[in-house]
């Protein structure tokens, strides 16, 4: 097995360089690095996690919370934030939430008694609702959250957001020249039983510097609950409200309108633009109706979310800079939502 030593005679450096260099600290030239990691490459050394352990006082090992629903979407996150984390020399060490704050918490504290040097959690916590986040605030210093909403104060981490990903679609749409964009949703997060956009989305569209009054307003916003609703085109169609574009918040909907768009004869997208907005929590995909007509979506991708969560976990429990980010100050509070363009959308003139 390489040592150490090998690799620093090899490099034609002292022992503290090869340490410090391996180690992820900034303190050596680019030069010099470069010559320890291609020393230690061509000697294939791999370091001692015992050795690490004693010398850096840290277990290297970084606890990931995950809740049980939306398990396709974790396993896509935990694999990226794993990989990521790996090549930093850190490895993961998993534990799964009952979808309650009391069994979030306790995988929590479970995570930091078995050593590990911070947890990563998923939270089911509302920042909205301060009681819900205690136990992340407690933990601040020992804990990078990712939120399906905006975090507050007292909280170390980031968040994605179903509000962010609507007010994308929208300003997508608004690119293109429509005006009058309908919003079709069976999150009531987003659009009341009574029609009402929420606050929240507005929020995001005023983020975004878009103006939401005008188009995403009550009768080109429908709640489908439930119970759901036959055609919400038709319903659409029959407020008498011209409208060129639809946004959709679940493949469910995407379905029906593409389905009911067709069978009304509409030539797509020429006469209909269809985005979907996919949740935060689904895995990155095109959303398909049973006509194979792939629909453009605008989505948060897993591995940018696992990149700014190993950026927040390196620097909050080891002081590491990832490649991509110098500093805690220069790491983003949440990740943007991307464009997948399947040419569902076309420009309005």
């Amino acid at each position: 097995m390489t040592t150490i030593y090998e690799v620093a005679a090899r490099a034609g450096v002292s022992l503290s360089t090869v340490s410090r260099v391996l180690n992820g600290k900034a303190s050596v030239n680019a030069a010099m690095a470069d010559k320890v990691k291609q020393a230690a490459s061509e000697l294939h050394y791999t370091p001692s996690q015992k050795a690490r352990s004693l010398a850096s006082k840290h277990s290297h090992a970084v606890g990931v919370v995950l809740p049980n629903k939306h398990m396709l979407f974790s396993s896509h996150l935990l694999f990226s934030f794993e990989h990521i984390l790996r090549q930093y020399q850190k490895h993961c060490v998993v534990a799964f939430s009952h979808d309650t704050l009391e069994s979030e918490n306790e995988a929590i504290e479970f995570l930091l008694s078995q050593g590990c040097d911070g947890v990563f959690v998923n939270t089911i916590a509302s920042p909205s609702i301060a009681s819900t986040t205690k136990h992340l605030q407690d933990k601040k210093h020992s804990v990078v959250t990712l939120s399906q909403s905006e975090l507050k104060g007292g909280v170390t981490g980031f968040s994605t957001s179903i509000f962010e990903v609507a007010a994308y679609a929208f300003k997508q749409l608004r690119d293109l020249g429509h005006n009058d964009i309908a919003l079709i949703s069976d999150n009531s997060e987003l659009v009341s039983h009574t029609n009402e956009i929420s606050v929240a989305l507005k929020s995001a569209l005023s983020r975004l510097s878009v103006s939401g009054s005008t188009s995403f307003r009550p009768e080109l916003s429908i709640y489908v609950g439930s119970e759901g609703t036959d055609d919400p085109l038709l319903e659409l169609l029959a407020k008498e409200t011209a409208f060129s574009a639809v946004i959709c918040t679940s493949d469910a909907l995407v379905k029906l309108i593409v389905t009911s768009a067709k069978e009304l004869g509409m030539e797509l997208p020429n006469d209909l633009s269809i985005i979907a907005a996919q949740a935060p929590d689904s895995p990155l995909k095109p959303a398909e109706s049973p006509l194979s007509y792939r629909v453009s979506t605008v989505a948060y991708s897993t591995l940018d979310i696992a990149k700014v969560a190993a950026s927040y976990c390196l620097s909050s429990f080891y002081e590491q800079a990832t490649d991509e980010s110098t500093s805690h100050s220069a790491l983003p509070t949440s990740t943007a939502p991307i464009f997948l363009d399947y040419g569902s959308t076309a420009s309005f003139t």
